[in-house]
């Protein structure tokens, strides 16, 4: 196979080092996120309102969402329990898509399903559930405690 036809079949080979991009990226957004609902006091008000107006009244949430959030993203930054991590954060931004992203995308009007489609994936959330699904597929690549640990 020539070069042409493996970049274009293959890529360009960064795998392993795209994938700790990938960890570090989403995995520093949930720990300064989850931080922040735990210890900063407007954000807590902040996520105490949006429990309010999407009808979450279980009063533990208020810990578990940001304490998961936080703890996932260590997983997911540094590569430890990566795919446990990846799926709960996973399931995190389902969760929120479900109560918050729908109303969101109400509000941006869209002009038919296709506008549809483009406002939900336009929502930081179902973003971040794509490249948590890429965690989960390939797991957490060379660069992470996982392999350090299983080799």
């Amino acid at each position: 196979m020539n070069t042409l036809q493996t970049l274009l079949t293959h890529g360009v080979g960064f795998g392993d080092a795209s994938l700790l991009v990938i960890r570090a990226g989403v995995g520093g957004f949930f720990i300064v996120s989850g931080s922040h609902k735990l210890f900063n006091p407007i954000r807590r008000t902040d996520l105490r309102q949006t429990f309010a107006a999407d009808g979450v009244t279980f009063a533990p949430m208020m810990y578990v969402v940001p304490l998961g959030e936080l703890l996932g993203g260590l997983g997911v930054a540094f590569g430890a329990l990566t795919v446990f991590a990846a799926l709960g954060l996973g399931a995190l931004c389902i969760g929120a898509l479900a109560l918050d992203g729908v109303k969101r995308v109400r509000l941006m009007k869209p002009l038919d399903r296709a506008d549809r489609v483009d406002d939900v994936l336009y929502l930081p959330e179902a973003l971040y559930v794509l490249c948590l699904l890429a965690v989960l597929s390939f797991g957490p690549g060379a660069y992470s405690v996982d392999a350090l640990l299983w080799r």
